[in-house]
């Protein structure tokens, strides 16, 4: 297994995309947060406030809107953080929608260029090439996450008049939290890209749950709930992207655990899922 691991980890990082994916995530996040300064700097406090009041209020449980946006949740006085920032590029999934991307292409590649024939015949259990996948990617997760803290953080010291980090200790909730969220997410990603073995539907359904349009399936499941009596019970909460959209940068502990535990079921059933198929398919 310590092989396969190796193995998938070198695969990875000599994979150009990877490379490729980071290099457009660092330049959107310093385009992006170029463009916030810019603008910021010419609200007036009443703008300030209805901005403040939609990226705080505007999105909940009830009304989660498709498709993808970035706004920042500064307070009206307040200098823009760093936090701020890497909240508002979070939760608009700005960061999951290159991520997911990512996954499809190094999911599938050993098996569309049939490299996977050539070591799947010397493996006793196949879904160990699975599990190593999900290693890689907990690896990817963490490294891109914590990357794009760094250099959020280095933005916001060279675009912004005054360095403002945030409160540190609702910060690292924030991110570990967001970390399991996204870990999870690539895991569902990754499952659904081994199964269906093709990266066009792949990589449109990636996109496509990024663009919330789940929102759908979401109203349909609750209408049915209520029609039976369970009333303002809302799919988005028990769900790992209603989670990356719906997390406060207050978490309280009943919102981390309910999103730890949303992380922890999807991605433990994508992979087990996905080892079970890859295990008994025709290779």
């Amino acid at each position: 297994m310590f092989n396969i691991i190796r193995m998938e980890l070198y695969r990875m990082f000599k994979t150009k995309s990877v490379y490729v994916i980071w290099i457009i995530l660092a330049a959107g996040t310093l385009f992006s947060t170029k463009i916030c300064s810019d603008e910021f700097s010419t609200y007036t406090m009443e703008e300030k406030q209805e901005m403040y009041d939609y990226a705080v209020k505007g999105q909940s449980s009830e009304n989660i809107n498709f498709g993808m946006e970035v706004t920042l949740p500064t307070k009206p006085g307040e200098n823009v953080s760093v936090f701020d920032l890497f909240f508002a590029n979070v939760k608009g999934k700005f960061f999951a929608l290159f991520m997911v991307i990512f996954t499809v292409l190094y999911t599938t590649a050993d098996v569309s260029s049939g490299y996977v024939k050539n070591i799947a015949g010397q493996i006793r259990n196949r879904s160990e090439l699975v599990f190593a996948k999900a290693f890689s990617l907990l690896l990817y997760t963490i490294l891109t996450m914590g990357g794009l803290l760094l250099l959020q953080t280095v933005s916001v010291f060279s675009f912004f008049e005054e360095f403002t980090f945030g409160p540190a200790q609702e910060f690292v909730m924030y991110a570990a939290v967001q970390t399991m969220l996204h870990y999870a997410l690539l895991l569902l990603i990754m499952c659904i890209a081994i199964v269906l073995r093709s990266n066009v539907i792949s990589m449109t359904i990636a996109v496509c749950l990024c663009m919330n349009i789940l929102v759908v399936f979401y109203s349909f499941m609750e209408r049915l709930f209520t029609k039976i009596g369970i009333e303002d019970f809302y799919v988005a909460n028990y769900t790992v992207i209603g989670n990356i959209s719906l997390l406060g940068m207050e978490i309280s502990q009943k919102a981390a655990g309910r999103a730890a535990a949303a992380a922890a079921l999807f991605g433990i059933a994508a992979t087990v899922l996905c080892s079970q198929v890859f295990q008994k398919r025709d290779i």
